[in-house]
């Protein structure tokens, strides 16, 4: 395994020309690990064991969206319930263990509970915590016919009723990462009102709406785009890189010896700074990502790269199985002047997937942008793992909740 892996490695590297070990030799020689080093019991914690080994209550909750899936959420509960519930999500092929998985004084999640917030955390259809359906299995081919279409329209307000029935709340702050975005960004345009006017604040991290611009290797998916049958032979019709797939036993036993593994991991999707990165924790990264979605979804993220109009599209089924759904045969469009929750945005200079040019136009396709912020040498997944995102991100996120 080992040797076929440090050969996609070295793949990756003659491909896109530079080694990220050496580029940022310096950062990595000052927090390299030691080899043959001990793999870090976080590597095999689930989120209620993160949140619990650090000294917070945790409970778990599993609401049923209106289509039958069942989601897993986790909450830190707070003694005193005087302020609103905060909500984060995740991004693509996350999990809620994102925001538990680095230091506690550099975990958005503990960093919430510690300033006094009623934390919840999501998870949507198809990762490691939303496996279930009343009806279905994830064997069944009809589990895994979704995007984040689907995840707009039914996970979110699933998950955001359910925090207020729980909590006699009227609404939620709103915090996600990346897809995370886009889901609110679905699930108001394609449920309005009802489900907009639940929510108080909307900060959004990395938000992935435009991409047509995306410099992530990740933007060579487009091409697989306009040929759905190819990839369905490639990858099959179900899960895509589930939790307990080949990447997460790679990561939990190379990451400790072979440091250039995981570095190129995380170089497919949050770009080569790794300044701000403590690599340290990077085998527990690695160990809770991927944690799955559907092959569906990710073909319809194929479909979002190669678009290059400033909008954001339903998902492509072709012609004739889009008249059947939708009744035209190109996807509908989303409609960015529908999107009135307030909105904060935090956006890298670094982020080669969400990239500056398209978060500034997003910005002015939405209606009630309160604020957006641009953050130097920050790339995609610093805004959830940086060393620094305490001073830099989240003393100011704590300040307009």
């Amino acid at each position: 395994i080992m040797r076929l892996y440090s050969n996609c490695v070295n793949i990756l590297d003659s491909g896109y020309g530079y080694n990220p070990s050496e580029t940022y030799a310096p950062v990595m020689h000052r927090q390299e690990y030691n080899v043959g080093q001990s793999i870090d019991p976080e590597a095999f914690m689930n989120a209620t064991q993160l949140i619990e080994s650090k000294g917070f209550p945790c409970e778990t909750h599993h609401p049923i969206t209106e289509d039958g899936y069942v989601l897993g959420m986790q909450r830190m509960p707070q003694p005193s319930k005087t302020r609103e519930p905060v909500f984060l999500l995740h991004g693509l092929l996350s999990s809620s263990d994102c925001f538990l998985t680095n230091l506690v004084n550099e975990s958005l999640a503990y960093i919430l509970y510690n300033a006094g917030y009623d934390v919840w955390l999501g998870n949507v259809r198809g990762n490691r915590y939303s496996r279930k359906h009343v009806t279905m299995s994830p064997d069944d081919l009809e589990f895994w016919d979704w995007s984040f279409d689907q995840m707009g329209q039914y996970d979110v307000p699933a998950m955001i009723n359910h925090i207020l029935n729980v909590t006699g709340h009227p609404r939620v702050h709103y915090i996600g990462h990346s897809q995370g975005t886009t889901s609110l960004f679905t699930g108001v345009m394609r449920n309005g009102r009802s489900l907009a006017d639940k929510v108080k604040s909307f900060i959004a991290l990395a938000p992935a709406a435009l991409v047509p611009n995306m410099q992530s290797p990740l933007h060579y998916l487009m091409y697989l785009a306009n040929d759905i049958d190819l990839v369905y032979n490639l990858f099959g019709q179900g899960d895509f890189l589930p939790h307990d797939g080949l990447l997460e036993t790679v990561s939990k036993l190379l990451c400790p010896y072979e440091q250039k593994i995981c570095q190129n991991l995380f170089f497919l999707i949050g770009g080569t700074d790794f300044t701000n990165t403590n690599v340290s924790r990077i085998p527990v990264y690695s160990a809770h990502d991927p944690s799955g979605t559907s092959t569906q979804n990710m073909l319809h993220w194929a479909q979002m790269f190669g678009n290059k109009e400033d909008t954001m599209k339903y998902y492509d089924y072709g012609y004739i199985k889009n008249f059947k759904r939708y009744g035209q045969v190109h996807p509908p469009r989303y409609n960015f002047s529908d999107f009135t929750v307030p909105t904060y945005a935090f956006c890298g200079y670094s982020d080669t997937l969400v990239v500056l040019q398209d978060c500034k136009k997003l910005m002015t396709l939405l209606p009630n942008v309160r604020e957006a912020t641009f953050i130097p040498h920050y790339t995609h997944l610093d805004f959830i793992f940086a060393m620094n995102s305490p001073q830099v991100l989240y003393s100011r996120v704590l300040k307009i909740l």
